[in-house]
């Protein structure tokens, strides 16, 4: 169920690709933390099936979540809830592309290396440092904005990345 709407778009790509070209994706998941009330959301490089680099792309947190070469639905205390095809006809050139949208989203944050907190601002859940608000950036910058449940106000801690704005 958890990818029945994706299922066709991803049956007409796969016909339309020649036998040599490989799909990668970003698959999202959320962590329920509080009584459904609160997530942290999480996003694992995959081929549709397997899981393919150790880096998962999140901020707030050192918790790992996406291990390679295990299947997509391994991911710890994760549940999937959407989905997003990564630029990159290789594995090496879609974790080269996260790894650029990880990276502004990071600066956008000011948590380098995925760091579990940010060193400009306190997380705050009705504003704009905390891990949906980065989830959100993160994935507007990858392609495809998905749904978290903070209202996000308020612009991101850091103005620009080398001139694009940090901003939604």
């Amino acid at each position: 169920m958890r990818r029945l709407a994706a299922l066709a778009v991803a049956l007409v790509t796969f016909a339309a690709l020649p036998s040599t070209a490989s799909a990668y994706y970003v698959e999202y998941y959320r962590d329920n933390l509080f009584l459904g009330l609160a997530y942290h959301r999480v996003g694992c490089l995959t081929d549709w099936t397997t899981i393919q680099s150790t880096q998962e792309y999140d901020g707030f947190t050192t918790f790992d979540y996406c291990t390679a070469g295990t299947s997509s639905n391994s991911v710890p205390s994760g549940e999937w809830f959407d989905w997003n095809y990564v630029a990159g006809s290789t594995l090496s050139a879609a974790k080269s592309s996260l790894d650029n949208v990880g990276n502004q989203a990071n600066t956008c944050y000011a948590t380098p290396n995925y760091a579990a907190r940010s060193n400009v601002c306190s997380y705050n859940v009705l504003m704009d440092c905390n891990s949906d608000c980065w989830m959100e950036n993160f994935s507007s910058r990858q392609g495809w904005t998905v749904d978290t449940a903070s209202g996000c106000w308020g612009a991101p801690p850091v103005a620009s990345v080398n001139g694009i704005s940090c901003d939604k």
